[in-house]
């Protein structure tokens, strides 16, 4: 378990700095993972997360939004239905489909993650704020400039 987080988050640090290297880090944290820990539990969900970003960045939309729908099935069984790391996660999926060109998916999600942070949040929080703006981005790519 130790060794899986250290090198998930040794894997972020090197992202940071550009390093292809990260993918292969990722994928070795989360088999390490995967074996230690149930399928369902919250810990393998954040590690499908981070090899998500990691595919993010390097232009593999399709990947990051598998390991994100992943990611994201497993929080909804292994955590409460308004735990702000699901509206996380619903931003990162928004962000995947955004990118390949699938707003209406992009909405759907970016309104289920609003709706879980304006539970968990005050009404000025900036994660609302950002998540309104990507809302906005999602309606403009759709034609609807009414919302």
């Amino acid at each position: 378990d130790y060794l899986s987080r250290a090198l998930s988050c040794h894997a972020v640090i090197i992202g940071e700095l550009g390093d292809f290297e990260k993918k292969l880090l990722l994928q070795r944290a989360f088999a390490i993972e995967d074996s230690a820990v149930p399928p369902n539990h919250s810990t393998t969900a954040a590690i499908l997360g981070n090899l998500a970003e990691a595919f993010g960045q390097l232009g593999d939309h399709e990947q990051q939004k598998l390991l994100l729908q992943r990611a994201l099935s497993i929080q909804d069984r292994a955590l409460s239905p308004d735990h702000p790391m699901i509206a996380v996660t619903l931003g990162n999926l928004a962000g995947a489909f955004g990118q390949l060109d699938d707003y209406e998916q992009q909405k759907s999600l970016l309104q289920r993650a609003l709706a879980i942070q304006e539970r968990a949040f005050a009404p000025d929080h900036p994660t609302i704020a950002a998540t309104l703006g990507g809302l906005a981005v999602a309606f403009g790519r759709l034609g609807d400039y009414e919302q």
